[in-house]
This record gives C-alpha cells, sequence and structure tokens, in this order.
C-alpha cells in the first residue's frame, strides 16, 4: 500500500506541475481541495503520499486531469 501510495502521490503531483500550480505543498493541497472539493487535509495526506485516494475520487482526480486511472493508480 505504501509504495503505490507514493506512486500514486508522484504521478498527481506530475499532473499539478504539468498544470502549472506551484510547486508549495500548501498551495497545491489547497488547490486540490478545490478542485475535486475534499478537505485540504486529505488532499495533503494524498500529495504527501500516505493515502490513495477511494475509487470515486480517483475518478473525479483522473477526469480532472484527464489521464487514465490505472496510469494515475501506477499500474501503467
Amino acid at each position: 500500500m505504501a509504495q503505490s501510495a507514493r506512486a500514486f502521490s508522484q504521478r498527481l503531483n506530475h499532473c499539478l506541475d504539468e498544470t502549472g500550480v506551484p510547486n508549495s505543498i500548501r498551495e497545491r493541497a489547497a488547490i486540490l481541495s478545490k478542485m475535486i472539493d475534499i478537505p485540504r487535509q486529505l488532499s495533503f495526506s494524498i500529495l504527501e503520499g500516505h493515502q490513495i485516494p477511494e475509487k470515486d475520487m480517483l475518478e473525479k482526480i483522473a477526469n480532472e486531469f484527464e489521464v487514465d486511472q490505472a496510469w494515475l493508480y501506477g499500474e501503467k
């Protein structure tokens, strides 16, 4: 689980880089929480690689960044 959470975090951060989101974890957490309508603490935890979002949230994130869920999850 920890490795997949880390892989997810790296890919999510890559998506945020691609959209020009500032590198500050605070700013990223705030922006991500607004983008997908989740609490800021949860977005921080996801960005730091401490947890992987639930399936419906994963789908929302993948759609937001127009990427494949399997890639985002680290399966591709």
